[in-house]
């Protein structure tokens, strides 16, 4: 019987398998497998290809062995046919089973990959963004990498070199290539932003860089440890829509679209805290909505206005209690950046400023305080576990409390009359 053609040896052969973080064997010799993986979200970069077997003992042992030729062409360093993959696994399994390979050189790649794994298993609520961050900003320039080989110098060529680099914008998932966008550094927001964007990654990778060098899988700490992020880069413009602009908002959307955004403002939850409500989690009687999983892992009850509570009422009406309470027009639950195209457009005809979903959440928080809400009581609104980040982007749209204070509170003395010099005496 003729033995099945491999699903690795082609590139389309590899396209056709399903994106995901989790490898796809094959069998390629005794106690050798071959393992190929294109995660969700690496359109545009090729796959990874990995090598496994057992030791004497059962134990599982895994190695990453370079990336697929899938974009860069064989030959570039690091890239590996499907036969060289196969050469490079069946030789990684020889050595280990003689007992002279030694540990693979850990790389910048694997420590990120590996931290982000165990993190997902600590219940790390934030890793689709980590993820995606990791492959927009740290794997192309920094994946290959051996962390032992890591400089202050470059490390710090990486990080301002994103600063600079072109900003990616949407693109459609069928694209052959990301779209980008120049960024002007003259603009002082504009460089801000990019800085910002900078000392965030710079986060993720020191943090998976740490992970490695706790569990002892490098020996030396100080290129990163040294470099220290750009100051002064977290005094964003909260922007924010006034009431009236929010009705104007929402008079210029149609039905799922205006329900999500009426359920934004009227919450103030995140976009993924929305989509997923499922209809038991409205509380007709004590008109509440109940956030089970939120972004710093605390569930929250919001409390729901006669209008956000009518709109629940109605979105909730006779449906199963696990179905979505806020569906797109198909009956399905909303995706990640599936209202974006429609949530533009919707903001071009009410001639508002371009926004986010997310800023809604802001225009939610500014309304309350300049209502008078006291600031610990936006702070569980929105499900922040203090303060802090209220006081920062809020605390100047409060009515003067601490002005008011001072005048009630001050020595507030009369100077006797002959006390007063008049303007003649002075002269």
């Amino acid at each position: 019987m003729p033995r099945r053609a491999s699903a690795f040896k082609s590139r389309t052969g590899r396209t056709a398998l399903p994106a995901s973080d989790a490898p796809e064997w094959e069998l390629i010799g005794p106690g050798v497998r071959l393992g190929y993986r294109r995660g969700r979200g690496t359109r545009g970069h090729g796959g990874t290809w990995l090598a496994a077997s057992r030791m004497p003992d059962g134990k599982r042992v895994q190695a990453r062995l370079g990336r697929a030729d899938d974009v860069a062409a064989a030959g570039t360093v690091g890239v590996l046919t499907h036969e060289e993959a196969k050469e490079a696994a069946r030789a990684w399994v020889k050595s280990l089973r003689s007992g002279a390979a030694p540990a693979p050189a850990l790389t910048v790649a694997d420590a990120v990959e590996r931290y982000l794994e165990a993190r997902t298993a600590e219940g790390m609520k934030a890793i689709y963004d980590a993820r995606s961050r990791a492959r927009t900003h740290i794997a192309p320039k920094l994946g290959t990498a051996r962390v032992a080989d890591l400089t202050l110098d470059k490390l710090r060529g990486w990080r301002d070199a994103m600063v600079h680099a072109p900003k990616r914008v949407r693109t459609s998932r069928f694209a052959e290539k990301a779209k980008v966008r120049a960024v002007d550094t003259s603009d002082p927001e504009a460089l801000r932003r990019r800085r910002d964007t900078a000392n965030r990654t710079l986060t993720l990778l020191k943090a998976a860089l740490n992970w490695a060098y706790q569990h002892q899988l490098v020996d030396n700490d100080r290129a990163w440890r040294l470099l220290k992020p750009f100051r002064d880069t977290g005094s964003a413009r909260v922007r924010f829509l006034e009431v009236a602009d929010q009705q104007r908002l929402l008079n210029t959307c149609d039905g799922a679209l205006r329900d999500l955004v009426a359920a934004a403002l009227m919450t103030g939850a995140r976009f993924g805290e929305l989509a997923r409500l499922t209809v038991r989690d409205f509380d007709r009687a004590n008109r509440t909505v109940f956030v089970e999983k939120s972004k710093n892992g605390r569930a929250r009850h919001i409390p729901l206005t006669d209008g956000s509570a009518a709109l629940f009422e109605r979105l909730s009406a006779g449906r199963a209690p696990k179905g979505p309470l806020l569906a797109r027009d198909s009956g399905e639950a909303w995706g990640p950046a599936q209202y974006q195209r429609a949530f533009k457009a919707a903001l071009e005809q009410a001639q508002l400023e371009a926004i986010t979903l997310h800023e809604l959440r802001h225009s939610y928080a500014s309304t309350m305080v300049r209502n008078g809400a006291p600031l610990i009581v936006v702070a569980e609104a929105l499900g922040h576990s203090g303060t802090r980040m209220v006081e920062k982007h809020y605390a100047h749209l409060a009515p003067s409390y601490v002005a008011d204070t001072i005048r009630r509170t001050a020595p507030d003395l009369i100077l006797p009359e002959s006390a007063v010099m008049r303007p003649e005496a002075r002269s």
